[in-house]
């Protein structure tokens, strides 16, 4: 009898050889060839079913933090309106408290000088969550560079003497005061040899105003001055409307030696300092002590003033990021006030 090798069986791993007869049938092991096939088919379902479970929880951690996002926008919005509101409010305390102190004084003293407790200076002080401080300053320190021409637009020729004195005293040129009249004059002629009138203005993308100013800031406007001029001169003028008459009276216990050396044509600006220093200790109570003094010589008493008829009040409210801060420029007639304008604005 012959023996012959059957062939090896394979389900994946090798089998032992089985001998057998010759002719003999060899039954054969089914594979797992479609099992296989049908396990990677669902695996890759799952697979597919995983990624689409991930995308969907990245969708959701997507818009949930988008949302969460959005949300802390609108509470900090909220606050911030709040906050401003908040500091809106308190600066419009302070306001009124400043007039309180005013229609104090106005009752007090016929005087007003940088003694008196309007004038002094407080630290910011801490309201509701936040904080507040403010300044008075009289607004007849200042000279009145409305002064420059009377109510027909004409050129009043003392009010221009006492501006370039002004403008010497700051080491700036005295064409400025010519420009700055035929800014305000409604004349078409040139006014001294610094004028400049229609034709100056060509190039500009406005025309000549031909009235008196309404702001500090229109300065700006005016050929020749630019921030540097302006911010050298804003210590030292104000611009508001003047009195019956034209002449806004400066008052000689608050003005600075600057204004007070270009009011006295005869006063140095080493006697105008002297005049400031005694001040501190003796206010004037009226304006004779200088007006019959030698530096007096020349100087209009219509032009000076021992009590402020105006003052500056500017309030600065704090709340959280923000920052208000107003001036308003007030008339005083007794305890009476009236606004002559409001702004939001900034101070050194």
């Amino acid at each position: 009898m012959r023996w012959s090798t059957a062939a090896v069986s394979v389900t994946g791993s090798r089998r032992c050889a089985a001998i057998s007869p010759p002719g003999a049938t060899i039954p054969r092991r089914r594979t797992t060839d479609v099992p296989l096939r049908r396990a990677e088919g669902e695996g890759g379902e799952r697979g597919v079913a995983l990624i689409l479970v991930l995308a969907m929880v990245a969708l959701i951690a997507g818009w949930a933090a988008t949302a969460a996002y959005e949300d802390l926008i609108d509470l900090r919005r909220v606050e911030q309106r709040t906050d401003s509101v908040r500091a809106m409010l308190a600066a419009e305390s302070g306001v009124a408290l400043a007039r309180l102190v005013l229609a104090r004084d106005a009752k007090e003293s016929k005087r007003d000088d940088l003694t008196e407790d309007w004038a002094a200076t407080t630290p910011p002080f801490p309201v509701d969550g936040g904080t507040i401080s403010g300044a008075i300053r009289d607004a007849n320190r200042f000279f009145n560079l409305n002064d420059l021409v009377d109510d027909q637009g004409k050129a009043r020729p003392d009010a221009v003497a006492i501006a370039r004195r002004l403008f010497a005293e700051l080491e700036l040129d005295g064409g400025l005061v010519d420009a700055l009249v035929d800014w305000m004059d409604k004349d078409s002629r040139p006014f001294g040899v610094g004028g400049v009138e229609e034709d100056g203005y060509i190039d500009r993308p406005y025309r000549i105003k031909n009235a008196r100013l309404d702001r500090l800031e229109e300065l700006l406007l005016v050929a020749g001055f630019d921030r540097k001029v302006v911010a050298k001169l804003r210590p030292f003028v104000i611009v508001r409307p003047p009195p019956g008459g034209g002449k806004t009276p400066v008052n000689i216990n608050t003005a600075p030696a600057e204004v007070l050396a270009a009011l006295f044509p005869a006063m140095s600006l080493a006697a105008a300092e002297r005049v400031v220093a005694d001040r501190e200790e003796q206010p004037f109570s009226d304006t004779a002590p200088l007006v019959d003094a030698p530096d007096g010589k020349g100087v209009d008493p219509a032009r000076l003033t021992v009590a402020s008829d105006a003052f500056l009040v500017r309030s600065l409210a704090r709340f959280g990021s923000v920052r208000w801060q107003e001036e308003q420029l007030i008339a005083r007639q007794g305890g009476k006030f009236s606004l002559i304008y409001r702004q939001r604005t900034g101070w050194d």
